[in-house]
């Protein structure tokens, strides 16, 4: 079967299994995240192109957004539903773009936070837990080491204390996209809570 006939008869499935579960409102996640794979930038892409406003959700839990501005500047604010009034906001710190062998982009975002996988891991900055209140040698006396995130494109871990790193990616459609490092490499069938994992543009300036 050709890969377009299977995507539609997957996206068929998708549907009805969203409608069986009164999941209506799921149809325009499984939408997207079958619109990879997706690729890099083509040679003409220029760091100016993320100028904008870019946002995605975490499920039912909160709302991140980042706003890029062209004189090399960010801000991100995340804001949590279930943990009561919290609010996450930067002042405007720098972003720069990072090229990569192959032709990988990424952006780096100093002083962001990774909410992906909740609070917790967000406010280490990039760091593992501290030992637990009952084992407080754990690590030998020492302080916890920087966590290691793994990037899904390049294949490799990569290290993000103080900052978030972000794949610049373009889907099927030729739209950016930034999509967040993962915990690690094992992240089941990813047309599943693929949308968690993208930052879409809502404003372009």
């Amino acid at each position: 079967m050709k890969q377009g006939k299977w995507l539609s008869v997957l996206l068929l499935v998708l549907v009805l299994v969203a409608a069986a579960s009164g999941c209506g409102g799921c149809l325009s996640s499984v939408s997207r995240c079958v619109e990879a794979p997706y690729s890099s930038p083509p040679p003409t892409f220029e760091d100016t192109h993320l100028v904008g406003t870019w946002e995605t959700r975490y499920g039912e839990r909160g709302v991140d957004r980042l706003i890029f501005r062209a004189d090399g500047t960010f801000k991100q604010v995340y804001r949590d539903y279930i943990a009561e009034d919290y609010v996450y906001e930067t002042p405007w710190r720098e972003w720069w773009v990072e090229h990569l062998q192959g032709g990988g982009v990424r952006a780096h975002l100093q002083g962001a936070r990774y909410y992906l996988s909740g609070i917790g891991m967000a406010e280490l900055g990039g760091m593992h837990y501290p030992c637990p209140e009952d084992q407080p040698n754990c690590r030998g006396g020492l302080e916890p080491p920087p966590f290691r995130f793994y990037d899904p494109i390049a294949d490799e871990s990569v290290y993000m204390v103080g900052e978030v790193v972000l794949n610049v990616r373009i889907d099927s459609s030729g739209v950016l996209l930034l999509h967040h490092m993962w915990t690690g490499r094992d992240r089941g069938f990813v047309i599943f809570g693929c949308e968690a994992e993208q930052f879409r543009r809502v404003e372009t300036s």
